[in-house]
Order: structure tokens, then C-alpha cells, then sequence
């Protein structure tokens, strides 16, 4: 078993992928969220299908998502873990709605925990 360093690392790694520019998962998110007045939503990418049902139609956000949960797996694999070593992963997204600006101008504040423990705050 890896060590709980190493878990760490995988954990800092997808937050930063989730909201980074090459993921697509945090504007299509953001969008889908703000549409629906969402504030914070769960996805969990252990489970088959990470995309949260209530937008299961927004095809390019299915995508993204399943796209992060094949990275998830890779970055398990790459510290050490094997797939079958992860019971279940759950990333929270928590979004500010009101001030979302979603041209690539600003960066937003994130939050990576679960001793991943890395924040970020806003430039303009």
C-alpha cells in the first residue's frame, strides 16, 4: 500500500487539474451550477458515471468530468495505488456565484484539502 504522502499528492493533483484551464471541468461546472443556482456540488469519481444526473444532458461537462475521472485513475496509479485501493473519491466544487467572470481574465481562490491543505487567492 502506498504511503498516505503519496495519497496526498493524488489528492493536490486532481484539485489542481479540476480547476485548471486544460480540464474543462470548471467552467462547464461553474456555468451548469450558476444556471441552476448551485453553490457547491459533489462529483464523485469513483463512481461509473461522475457527472451529478441533474446534468447528465450537458454532454461537453459529461465529458469533462469523465475526462477528470480517467485522470484521477492515472494519478492513483502513478503515486503507487492500485484503482481497486480507492473505495470511493469525492470532490466537492464550491462556486461563488455573482462573480464568476468565465473569460480566462481572472483566476479564482481554491481550496485543496484533505491535507492536500493548498489555497489560492484571486488576481485580476
Amino acid at each position: 500500500m502506498a504511503s498516505h504522502k503519496r495519497l496526498k499528492s493524488v489528492v493536490q493533483s486532481i484539485a489542481h487539474h479540476a480547476v485548471g484551464a486544460l480540464s474543462f471541468v470548471h467552467p462547464h461546472l461553474g456555468q451548469a451550477c450558476e444556471a441552476e443556482g448551485i453553490d457547491s456540488i459533489g462529483v464523485c469519481v469513483s463512481d461509473m458515471e461522475p457527472c451529478p444526473k441533474v446534468f447528465l444532458h450537458i454532454e461537453p461537462l459529461r465529458a469533462a468530468l469523465n475526462s477528470l475521472k480517467e485522470t484521477f485513475y492515472r494519478l492513483v496509479i502513478t503515486e503507487g495505488f492500485e484503482p481497486k485501493d480507492i473505495l470511493s473519491a469525492r470532490l466537492i466544487f464550491e462556486f461563488n456565484h455573482g462573480q464568476l467572470d468565465h473569460s480566462a481574465s481572472k483566476i479564482y481562490k481554491s481550496k485543496v484539502n484533505y491535507l492536500g491543505n493548498t489555497e489560492q487567492g484571486q488576481s485580476i
